[in-house]
């Protein structure tokens, strides 16, 4: 078996680049330096900001962050690697890193919201649906569920039939990594499509259910079909 090629990564605030001001003190984006078999690029931080310096990154988020990105840069490349073989190059890399990188329970609240914005417009009035803000991130799903069904008392009836079960699955996840979210901890996509989030999940998961397997495997089928279908 081929020994793994190494993967370096190096973070940087990128000087060159147009500064933030604020309150007269110069802030520069965070980027990374990707280098893989003698060839390198340039990304752009997901998750960081503008920043004084390194040491500002780690004074402003929860320790963790760099490897937190770090870790999902490199398993983004494994596992295009692991797809393409020789055929993979770094260029085009940032792309896949931009789906990769996201978080699984914010593509789990984009398809709940997106379902429940389908039914509303399917509502009587619909023009109700419209005043309210579904595209904002800081609006959780539960909250427009709430309003929803204050808004339209028949909703229920242009949801899929799977909704509920699918709902209670959701909110079981977002329970099994409660406190991720805010510490960079949380799983991404790619550790997803690589297995080993679906691995933890399911340690997580059978504790939980108490070693129902077949109640095991609907949650885990059902999130691999909306992780799946919100990356396609």
């Amino acid at each position: 078996m081929k020994k793994p090629k190494k993967i370096t990564v190096k973070f940087f605030v990128h000087e060159s680049l147009k500064p933030k001001v604020e309150d007269g003190v110069e802030r520069f984006p965070l980027y990374m330096r990707i280098t893989y078999q003698r060839r390198n690029t340039m990304l752009k931080s997901f998750y960081g900001g503008y920043y004084k310096d390194l040491k500002e990154v780690e004074k402003l988020h929860y320790p963790g962050f760099l490897e937190f990105e770090e870790r999902n840069i490199q398993k983004t490349i494994n596992y295009e690697i692991a797809k393409l073989g020789e055929a993979f190059d770094l260029k085009g890399v940032h792309e896949k890193y931009e789906v990769y990188c996201i978080g699984i329970y914010k593509i789990l609240e984009s398809y709940f919201k997106n379902v429940l914005w389908m039914a509303a417009l399917r509502s009587e009035p619909a023009e109700y649906a419209k005043a309210l803000n579904f595209s904002d991130e800081e609006v959780s799903f539960e909250t427009l569920f709430q309003i929803g069904r204050k808004i339209y008392p028949v909703i229920d009836k242009h949801l899929p039939k799977d909704f509920e079960e699918e709902i209670e699955i959701y909110q079981l996840f977002t329970k099994l990594y409660q406190g991720s979210f805010f510490q960079y901890t949380f799983p991404t996509v790619v550790e997803w499509l690589d297995g080993s989030a679906i691995t933890d999940y399911r340690k997580k998961l059978d504790t939980f259910l108490k070693g129902d397997k077949r109640k095991l495997e609907r949650h885990i089928a059902v999130i691999n079909r909306i992780v799946n279908t919100g990356i396609s």
